[in-house]
């Protein structure tokens, strides 16, 4: 069930969209709601300078843009930028809001590399597999988390990697995920990806150097089945199955085009996050200063 916000306030003509997840907000409560559910995101620095243009032109909280213009040096207490964004329009009770800022005091004193871990799972958890990946990656770096911590960054990266079709990636990380926290769950999906790349056969077989016992490789193969009848519906099986009948009637012509199309659907489904991931290679990632 979806959850519901009351707006009391003016609302935007157009809405306002969040850079790193791509959510919308059109009035102040969503915004306080967003915000406060993404503290992470904040933690070294403070949202761009549009927001409170759009705070100013769009919701007409004039005297809120003024507050706000002079807390946005994010070096100083961050804290007093957004106490005064929730204060300012009565959404939250003075409960909340310490509720709130006390949970983003305890981010703030999180050890760095479970602060990219969590930044992590948010953007994959809001579908944006580049972003999560480098976060992942920053997670990993200092090589201090806890095992079954570690073992789950790996797990995660290797999904943000399979959904950008990454998947010789993604097959190492999912290894590397089961070697830190021994989750079989990691190896279930590194199995998947086997057989869907190569065959049921040889997925078999990587499983016996695993020394998956019998009754968990029937689990695996149970589950895969059910995935792989579920794709066997899907709109991409059907244009696969097209080309592959059309190659076989020698009519190479006609499966060319479907396959030109199907590619290009493809890139312009994920293009989006084709150019993230161009962006954040040649600016940095938004974390913390050294």
């Amino acid at each position: 069930m979806r959850e519901s916000i009351v707006c009391v306030g003016r609302t935007g003509t157009k809405p306002y969209r969040f850079p790193e997840t791509g959510v919308p907000v059109y009035s102040y409560e969503e915004l306080c709601y967003y915000l406060s559910s993404h503290m992470i995101c904040y933690l070294y620095t403070l949202p761009e300078e549009d927001l409170l243009v759009y705070i100013r032109d769009e919701l007409g909280l004039e005297k809120l843009y003024r507050q706000l213009s002079r807390l946005t040096d994010p070096d100083r207490d961050q804290m007093k930028y957004f106490s005064a964004l929730f204060r300012e329009g009565h959404y939250f009770s003075e409960d909340e809001i310490r509720e709130i800022l006390d949970e983003y005091r305890d981010l703030k004193n999180t050890p760095y590399p479970l602060q990219c871990k969590w930044m992590g799972d948010m953007f994959l958890g809001a579908g944006r597999a580049a972003m999560a990946i480098h976060y992942y990656r920053e997670a990993l770096k200092p090589e201090t988390m806890g095992r079954v911590e570690t073992g789950a960054a790996y797990h995660n990266m290797a999904i943000a990697q399979s959904r950008l079709f990454r998947f010789e990636d993604a097959k190492i990380d999912f290894v590397k995920a089961y070697q830190y926290a021994g989750d079989e769950e990691s190896l279930f999906y590194y199995y998947c990806l086997i057989a869907f790349t190569e065959n049921l056969e040889r997925a078999g077989e990587e499983m016996e150097a695993f020394k998956v016992s019998e009754l968990s490789l029937e689990s695996f193969e149970n589950r895969f089945a059910g995935i792989a009848d579920a794709f066997d519906c899907s709109e991409k099986a059907e244009k696969q199955k097209k080309i592959t009948y059309l190659l076989e009637r020698d009519k190479e012509e006609e499966a060319e085009k479907i396959y030109e199309k199907f590619v290009r659907d493809l890139q312009r489904e994920f293009r989006p996050e084709i150019e993230m991931e161009d962006n954040l290679l040649s600016t940095g990632l938004p974390v913390r200063k050294e």
